[in-house]
């Protein structure tokens, strides 16, 4: 139970890898904010994971008010804010050659990635600063080390920035005792209504990565919520500005 008590708010927590990390937190002891504008999941989650452990709260990651609101809820509820997993995000479209992709589908992905990421950060910060402690862990990709999938240039850009901004605010939020650190997930399949690649595509894809990868077999969801308990928990109260590759050794640095 080593988050017993700590209140942590999960980013698009309503289903797939968020919903994941956001049971393992709920098991270690913490209670958890499912923040998604998926608001029937979210709500359905928290039930899940019990009245009292966790709330839903509808949450539009890109909308500066509806985070704001998402804070003063948290703290409403129970007095205090000690992590948040920023995973909201995604491709948003399938696969498609960059001079097809709009702008609009471009400043959709950035605004989901990178901006939603930002605006959940400033709005927990009050509530990190005056307890001169916090954890944030923003969700990244592999696929930025990779430069593929091709296809989903919009998204390896954005997470590329979520990189950025990691590091950034480690240096800048470190005095306050907020550590901020990347988890980039490597080839993960996850049951969602948004399909990036076509069935076959996806299975090709899966196969080549888990040959590729130092363990040939293909990740789960658990995989990776170990990294996240750690970096929520006070056994990563060190270690900031980091960037941790859980894919199975698909990437090497």
């Amino acid at each position: 139970m080593k988050l017993a008590d700590r209140v942590i708010i999960v980013t698009g927590g309503a289903q797939g890898l968020g919903r994941a990390y956001a049971r393992r937190l709920a098991d270690a002891g913490a209670r958890v904010v499912i923040a998604d504008v998926a608001t029937a999941r979210a709500e359905e989650t928290a039930r899940d994971l019990g009245d009292d452990r966790a709330i839903a709260v509808h949450t539009d990651v890109t909308d500066e008010r509806s985070t704001a609101a998402l804070a003063d809820a948290v703290v409403d509820r129970w007095g205090r804010i000690d992590g948040l997993v920023n995973n909201a995000g995604g491709a948003m479209y399938p696969t498609a050659p960059i001079e097809t992709i709009s702008r609009a589908q471009w400043d959709h992905v950035f605004a989901v990635n990178v901006t939603g990421q930002y605006l959940c950060t400033v709005a927990v910060l009050p509530a990190m600063r005056d307890a001169q402690y916090g954890k944030i862990v923003n969700i990244c990709s592999t696929c930025f080390d990779k430069g593929t999938p091709i296809g989903l240039a919009p998204y390896i850009a954005a997470k590329g920035g979520s990189l950025g901004l990691t590091r950034a605010l480690a240096h800048e939020l470190g005095p306050h005792n907020i550590t901020v650190n990347a988890v980039s997930p490597g080839f993960i399949p996850v049951d969602t209504p948004k399909v990036v690649h076509d069935p076959e595509a996806a299975e090709a894809l899966r196969q080549r990565v888990a040959q590729e990868q130092a363990l040939h077999r293909t990740g789960v969801p658990e995989d990776l919520c170990g990294t996240i308990e750690f970096l929520c928990s006070a056994d990563s109260d060190f270690v900031t500005g980091q960037v941790f590759n859980v894919d199975g050794g698909w990437t090497h640095h």
